[in-house]
This record gives structure tokens, sequence and C-alpha cells, in this order.
């Protein structure tokens, strides 16, 4: 048996198994979580809804004019993939909130945060606009061929997951909130801006959270909007969000709120689209997720 009976090697074989006892105390101690497979979630494919037709081509139809029809050459379902709340809020019968996730232009989308949104009790519904209108990857530029359309087509998949959220039957269509992270932020701000397409479907997101957000869009929301930047952060430039949340300050605005967090990694390092420490520190965590719950977002039964 290649000499494994032999007692050099037994007390080789005590000594690996003595460090590896080691080792696994010292992260059970430290606090250091083993290493886990991530949650694939389940694999689903979200309706496009009907695009919508705006006021200026309903009057016109009304005065029975002849326009050209919606291209609607772009819009179609959107792959996404769900993650149930992992409290015990289902084994109860309750309808739960959930949260439609929009990732950056890269389809990225912090995998901690699904899980710390899940904790929170809420169901994660996580989309692909970059899967659903491949042309429109913002990480790149535009051509002749390939034309940007803005934010359009990300915001309205945003949208069509709401109505898609809202039919299920455990899940509360009054408690929906938008997530978007990076270059999805600008697409979630867009879903919740007053005079957009948002206006023109009969659901209504609760709240709107954007994590280390590109703000390109107007801020002029009909609900409330937590927005959590890093400072100096080159891709994502806080001070764009500042300048449109003092340019869009209309009467009708619900309140947007915008925090700073300052990151330990180099300037270097922040100029990636990697994913920061920072996003998911104890603080951010706080903040989004007390954001949440002021606005009956996040579950409480388990608080009690």
């Amino acid at each position: 048996m290649l000499g494994l009976h032999s007692s050099g090697h037994c007390r080789l074989g005590f000594l690996l198994a003595g460090c590896l006892l080691c080792v696994s105390t010292f992260y059970s101690i430290a606090g250091i979580p083993h290493a886990a497979k991530a949650d694939p979630g389940q694999s689903v494919m979200v309706p496009a809804q009907p695009y919508p037709v705006s006021g200026l081509r309903q009057r016109l139809i009304a005065e029975g004019k002849t326009i050209p029809g919606v291209d609607d050459s772009m819009q179609s379902d959107i792959p996404a993939r769900y993650f149930p709340p992992k409290n015990s809020v289902l084994a109860h019968g309750r309808k739960h909130a959930a949260v439609v996730a929009l990732p950056d232009c890269n389809d990225q989308f912090p995998e901690n945060w699904i899980a710390i949104l899940q904790d929170a009790g809420l169901g994660v519904l996580l989309i692909s606009p970059y899967q659903a209108h491949p042309s429109q990857a913002y990480c790149t530029e535009g051509s002749l061929d390939k034309p940007k359309h803005g934010l359009t087509y990300w915001s309205f998949d945003a949208l069509s997951a709401l109505s898609y959220l809202a039919q299920q039957p455990d899940i509360d269509p009054k408690r929906i909130a938008v997530f978007g992270y990076g270059y999805g932020a600008a697409a979630a701000q867009f879903a919740i801006y007053r005079h957009g397409l948002a206006k023109r479907i009969p659901e209504r997101f609760r709240a709107l959270v954007g994590l280390r957000p590109q703000c390109m869009s107007e801020m002029d929301n009909f609900v409330p909007s937590l927005l959590v930047g890093v400072r100096n952060d080159p891709f994502n430039p806080p001070a764009w969000c500042q300048w449109r949340i003092d340019r869009d300050l209309e009467p009708s605005r619900k309140p947007v709120q915008l925090e700073l967090v300052n990151s330990d990694e180099t300037i270097e390092k922040q100029a990636t689209r990697e994913w920061l420490p920072v996003e998911s520190s104890p603080t951010v965590v706080s903040l989004i997720t007390n954001f949440l719950s002021h606005n009956e977002i996040e579950d409480k039964s388990g608080q009690n």
C-alpha cells in the first residue's frame, strides 16, 4: 500500500490534519466566511411591455393624421434571474416586497448586494438589458449601423420588469423598488421620471436606490430616491448627480438624497468598473436598508 501505514506517514497525516483544523478554527473565530457558491437564481424571461404611444402621437391620431408606426424592432423579452427572499416571510404566506435590479453597462451587478437584499426579506429580479438589446451596450461607442438611443430601452426594460413582478401572486405590487448599479442607476432614474415613459403604465415603483450611480437623467421624480456615490469616482462622478439634483429642483419632485462615501482603494483601482469593497461596507448597507425600510420596502417581520 505504498507505505501508507508507516509511522512517518502517520505523523505527517496527523500534522496535516492539525494544520487544517487550525486554519478552519481561525476562519471561524475571525468571522471570515468560507467560500460558498453564489446563488444562481431562477432563470426567467420577462415579457416586454408594448411600447407606449406618446401624447403627441395620441393627439395626431385623434386628429386623423397619418403617422409612421413606432419602431419596436428593439423591443424584445428581457432575460432575468429571480432570487427569492431568505427569511421566513414566505413561510407565513404573506406577500413580500421586491426589487428590480439593473446592472452596469457591462451586465454586472454586485452579487453580495443580491444576498443582502434577500436577507432583508426581499425578492430580487436581476434583469439584463445588455442581453435584450446587444447594440445598446453602453460600455462601447455607438456607430451608424448600431446607434444608441439613450436610456429609453434600458429604462423601459425596468418598467416591464415592474409589471412582471406586480403580477406575481407572492409579491406585493405596491412595494416594489428599483435598484440600479452604475449605468443601471441612470436607467433606473429615468424609470421613475415624472414626465417619462413611467406615466404610461399603471404600476409604480415605490422607491429608487442608485449605487455608484451614473447620473444621466432628469430628476423630477415621482418617488423618493437614494443615490450612494464614491468620492472621486472616475467612472460615475458624484458631481454630475449633484448638478442634476440642483438643476431639476421642481416643486413636485420627491426627495432625492445623495450620500458620498470614501474608498480606501487607490484612484487607479477606482478607475475600473470592478466592485469596490466600500460598496457593501456597514455604512452603505445601513444607508440603503434604512432607506428601503423607511419607504416600506424592507420586510420587518423578522425584527419583532
